[in-house]
């Protein structure tokens, strides 16, 4: 998974061409997509739908959207690549940007898991016997793994102070000084 540097609003608003799209090396063997002189080394290689859930903004509803990401092959190795908007995150249905809110909801806020929840998830029906998000609690236990600039906490911390840790150095990511939460959305995009 390549991350662009569009956003899924922009992207969503017109998608880019593959052209535009297109990845400057293989991931896999570093071969340049253009090189000079000589033929295109990474082609074109259909789209996928995407699901990416969560607001679109810090203070927008919770929603489905599906996003065509683009695929591409390289004509050297035959790695497959997949050129997706920067709040796509691999293996996860939640944008990156809804999942740094919900940490930031829970550790910042001081929200209850039940309340994120309803911030965050599109979906409204919750199970009888459900207490807290599930979801919430392993975004939290990885996220050193989803953002490797997020250090890991002392193992006597208690979950909501690993949260803000997150939370603190995600808002450090965004540009400007927007409002601690908006901060902590938009770093979430940035921090790598």
């Amino acid at each position: 998974m390549i991350r662009s540097v569009v956003s899924v609003n922009a992207w969503l608003t017109r998608p880019p061409t593959v052209s535009e799209a297109r990845p400057a090396r293989c991931r896999s063997c570093r071969a340049a997509s253009r090189p000079a002189g000589r033929p295109l080394a990474i082609h074109g290689h259909g789209v996928r739908r995407r699901q990416l859930r969560g607001p679109l903004d810090a203070l927008g509803e919770p929603q489905i959207v599906v996003v065509e990401v683009r695929r591409y092959e390289c004509q050297h190795c035959g790695a497959v690549m997949t050129v997706a908007p920067r709040e796509v995150l691999g293996r996860k249905h939640y944008a990156a940007t809804a999942i740094g809110l919900a940490i930031g909801l829970y550790g910042v806020a001081g929200r209850c898991a039940r309340a994120v929840r309803q911030a965050v998830s599109p979906w409204r029906v919750v199970g009888a016997g459900a207490t807290g998000w599930r979801s919430l609690q392993r975004w939290i236990s990885t996220a050193s793994s989803i953002w490797r600039c997020v250090r890991r906490s002392p193992s006597t911390w208690s979950t909501r102070q690993r949260a803000e840790r997150i939370a603190t150095t995600l808002a450090a990511h965004a540009a400007g000084q927007p409002p601690l939460l908006e901060a902590i959305f938009l770093g979430a995009v940035h921090a790598r």
